[in-house]
């Protein structure tokens, strides 16, 4: 110890413990920071003089007459109207604060994001993964398309941030068996946005997996847990025959599912629209489905692999479902399901994604002819099927699309050959830490 340490211990001891307590205050706090910081970068991104966003129409000025007539429309339309919670949150923020109904839009639905970004995290922490693992979660949540184009042609992103915030506070109570939280939270959920009813079987897949403390409890107990699952739906069904007999909506409502059966033929009416169906399809699940599914060197928990089949189920049914009822260039009706890959998409890529920032990987590997071949022609066929054959229904001058679409695809083919490389000519690849390690 030097003579200074020595001369005066205490003040030193003292000084190092408030370093210390200001990193741990830091650390707990950046989780809300980074999902602010991601927040506020996606409202920058639909607020480029260059795009056509929702918030904007190639402007650089809040565009408060189209926000506020989408409002009303989505009070109006009756397919919307049964979703009244965003609306209400919106006008309530406008009214108490006095600011526009544009404004308020923002304000709602950006302070929804970030808040979604902060459960993500809770949850992962719950689940178990370490405090970097949380942190990356959140970076693959806000990367996601659906999210990170959320209110751009033909998104239309509108009560889906207040969806993903019940959804993740619903799934963290219901891992801890907080049924009472549960049923609340999905309940509202669904009345939010009627599609989380989508979730329910693979709901039933996670509840599967819960341990009860006492065997004589085992039979009783688990068909209280699947009842108690499926509870939130018998609630919103309630719900919804009280709101159309209400408004008496029971024609409307027939009219409704008659026009949306006839989806199938506007998504694969010609070969534009199959196209364009398609590439929605990808660009919403491909790249989480690619990492999940291809991560060979992870070794997944009992919770994980019961999320994983979850999403499975539930991405199967959604599918399904919106290919026959819905436009599916809406991209965002795709990206539900992935609440229950969210959480856990770090542990999986815990080393892929090391694998894809080794520059010594990168030297063995495009040190050989072959790799280099592959990679170039990739690239190329890459460049043709993302700005060539992919034509957005909105003029993709206006959005990023087409480049999003290129980059997902350069990551999956690049990452293919570095493990297809590594697979030959095995290399010392630190994974990211794990709980307790490193990060914390």
């Amino acid at each position: 110890m030097s003579p200074f340490k020595n001369n005066f211990p205490g003040i030193f001891g003292h000084a190092q413990t408030i370093g210390e307590r200001s990193l741990k205050r830091f650390k707990n706090l950046f989780p809300y920071l980074l999902s602010a910081g991601f927040s506020l970068f996606i409202f920058e991104i639909h607020m480029l003089g260059e795009v056509d966003s929702m918030l904007n129409e190639r402007n650089t000025v809040l565009s408060n007459g189209f926000l506020t007539s989408q409002i009303t429309y989505h009070k109006e339309f009756a397919p919307f109207a049964r979703r009244p919670l965003t609306t209400l949150l919106i006008e309530t923020t406008s009214n108490w604060s006095g600011i526009t109904l544009g404004k308020a839009f923002v304000w709602v639905n950006f302070c929804l994001l970030a808040l979604a970004g902060i459960l993500l995290f809770r949850l992962s922490r719950k689940m178990g993964s370490g405090y970097g693992n949380g942190i990356l979660n959140i970076l693959f949540f806000f990367g996601s398309f659906s999210v990170l184009f959320a209110f751009f042609p033909p998104i239309y992103s509108y009560d889906e941030p207040l969806q993903y915030c019940l959804v993740f506070a619903g799934l963290t109570c219901l891992l801890q068996r907080q049924w009472a939280g549960y049923v609340l939270w999905f309940s509202v959920a669904m009345v939010a946005r009627e599609n989380t009813a989508i979730l329910i079987p693979g709901l039933m897949v996670i509840v599967t997996g819960l341990r009860f403390s006492d065997r004589n409890t085992f039979l009783v107990g688990r068909k209280m847990d699947y009842l108690l699952t499926g509870l939130p739906l018998l609630f919103y069904m309630v719900y919804l025959l009280f709101f159309i007999s209400l408004n008496g909506l029971w024609a409307p409502a027939q009219m409704e599912l008659h026009e949306r059966l006839s989806s199938i033929n506007e998504n694969f009416g010609n070969v534009q629209n199959s196209i364009e169906t398609l590439v929605s399809m990808f660009l919403t699940l491909g790249v989480s489905i690619y990492f999940i599914f291809g991560s060979f060197g992870h070794n997944p928990g009992a919770i994980e692999k019961r999320l994983k089949q979850a999403f499975i189920l539930s991405c199967s049914l959604n599918i399904t479902i919106v290919l026959f009822t819905a436009l599916a260039r809406e991209a965002r009706l795709f990206s539900l399901p992935l609440v229950f890959l969210w959480p856990i998409m770090a542990q999986y890529c815990s080393r892929e994604i090391p694998l894809l920032l080794s520059h010594r990987v990168y030297l063995g590997c495009f040190s050989q002819i072959r790799y280099i071949v592959s990679f170039s022609l990739l690239t190329f066929l890459n460049y043709i099927v993302s700005f060539t054959v992919y034509q957005p229904s909105m003029h993709p001058a206006y959005n990023y699309f087409n480049e999003y679409l290129f980059i997902s695809l350069f990551l999956m083919y690049l990452h293919y050959l570095l493990k297809h490389y590594t697979n030959r000519n095995p290399l010392e690849i630190m994974p990211f830490p794990k709980k307790g390690q490193g990060f914390g």
